[in-house]
């Protein structure tokens, strides 16, 4: 029986929009209980469980009637709800225009990880780290991600290759404690897009700040760094590339596949010749010394062109 769960929703949208963020937090089952219970009583005067802060902050439903002294009083309480019964939070952050730059000249995306689960996985890497730091074993917790998210399928391959207990799905309308994630999410989400924030949530970053938190971004200003350390083949302009979950095994299996663009109908996936090798999983101690390499060389060129 999970010890421990983490609970994480999504902001933005993969095909649209500069960001996409992940986001949410983990702690043990009994703090989750004290959660929900002081959540749903926040929000009872309002009549509703369900706290959306794209609603909240649009003023709709079930809080149009709301001044802007009662948003911010509301807010706070959510927020102090979140610093006082959770462990860590955790979120994933990538910028797309980056992202997409990689992906057109790299198979990144079914290689590596679409931007959802990527953004994803380095949540689950930082739950990861927090449970290390602690001896607790990550076969202690559950993961549930807020369902319904693009590419979410890829997700449970990714958990389940890095041997992280494969998450589950659920609806924040079902789960109140997914309604932290949506909360974070949306919050960070904001500070990337907006120039200026209102007060109560430039309060509310601060009082996160103070606890234990990891933030990360996927840096990817460098389109060829992260495919060069992990062996991602350059895409051909000329095919088309899929990815298919698979089971082999028992196990999930992934599958990228790539044919021409010109042929059409439907199309039989011959393993031996239209199907890429997986890129091989390496020890983090492998990667880091490749990416010292890697950035040791960028540096070196840099240098002979100034002095050239």
């Amino acid at each position: 029986m999970a010890m421990y769960s983490a609970y994480f929703d999504e902001s933005g949208h993969p095909d649209k929009g500069d960001y996409m963020v992940v986001a949410g937090a983990v702690a043990d089952v009994g703090q989750w209980v004290e959660f929900e219970r002081e959540w749903k009583e926040v929000l009872a005067p309002l009549n509703t469980e369900v706290f959306h802060a794209t609603d909240f902050e649009a003023g709709a439903s079930p809080f149009d009637g709301l001044s802007e002294c009662d948003k911010d009083d509301l807010f706070s309480k959510l927020i102090g709800i979140i610093c006082r019964r959770v462990e860590k939070t955790c979120a994933g952050t990538i910028k797309l225009n980056d992202y997409k730059a990689v992906n057109r000249k790299y198979v990144f995306a079914e290689h590596y990880g679409f931007p959802y689960p990527s953004c994803a996985r380095t949540c689950m890497g930082a739950v990861e780290e927090w449970a290390h730091s602690f001896s607790i074993s990550v076969k202690e917790i559950l993961f549930i991600f807020e369902d319904g998210a693009k590419h979410k399928g890829q997700i449970k391959f990714i958990a389940e290759r890095d041997g992280i207990p494969v998450p589950d799905f659920k609806k924040k309308t079902e789960v109140i404690a997914l309604q932290c994630g949506d909360l974070l999410a949306w919050l960070l989400h904001l500070t990337l897009v907006e120039n200026t924030l209102a007060p109560r949530y430039l309060k509310a970053i601060e009082r996160l700040i103070d606890k234990a938190h990891r933030w990360r971004d996927m840096n990817l200003s460098d389109p060829d760094r992260l495919p060069s350390i992990l062996g991602i083949p350059l895409r051909d302009p000329l095919f088309k590339y899929e990815w298919h979950i698979l089971r082999k095994n028992g196990k999930r299996t992934v599958a990228v596949t790539r044919r021409p663009k010109t042929e059409r109908g439907q199309f039989k996936i011959d393993r031996k010749n239209d199907v890429i090798p997986e890129v091989r999983q390496m020890p983090i101690e492998e990667f880091q010394e490749i990416a010292k390499r890697y950035d040791k060389g960028v540096l070196s060129k840099k240098n002979a062109d100034e002095n050239a």
